[in-house]
């Protein structure tokens, strides 16, 4: 049997579950509208195997990697139910970064090729 009071309690439990969830969501939306928390959510979702299959053939290890993916699926619902828009920004910002850091560090003509310097042009004088 329920009673009067038990049903307030039941809804006083749900309103604050439901400002919870409210709070939660427009912290998401808030962070995703900016660049440096877009790059804080594509990093965490990186390291919770979002973009990557978490498989390892080990047992333990790949356990513990999908309890981090578990967490992951889970912010990464909230972004693309609450703010797909700069989901798809984040993604791209993402890839303009590492097309950019792999520009970095790729070797220039010459760089790491074994190539020597015929015309002593960089060697100083001697």
């Amino acid at each position: 049997m329920r009673n009067a009071a038990q049903r307030k309690e039941v809804r006083k439990y749900e309103k604050i579950s439901a400002e919870r969830e409210l709070a939660r969501i427009n912290f998401v939306v808030a962070a995703m509208s900016t660049v440096a928390g877009r790059t804080y959510f594509h990093e965490l979702l990186a390291r919770c195997h979002i973009f990557s299959d978490p498989f390892t053939g080990e047992a333990l290890l790949e356990a513990y990697s999908k309890g981090e993916r578990n967490i992951g699926l889970s912010i990464y619902l909230d972004i693309v139910t609450n703010c797909p828009d700069y989901f798809v920004m984040m993604m791209k910002e993402a890839t303009i970064q590492e097309q950019t850091y792999d520009r970095r560090t790729e070797p220039s003509d010459g760089e790491f090729s074994g190539e020597s310097d015929t015309d002593g042009g960089d060697q100083g004088s001697e």
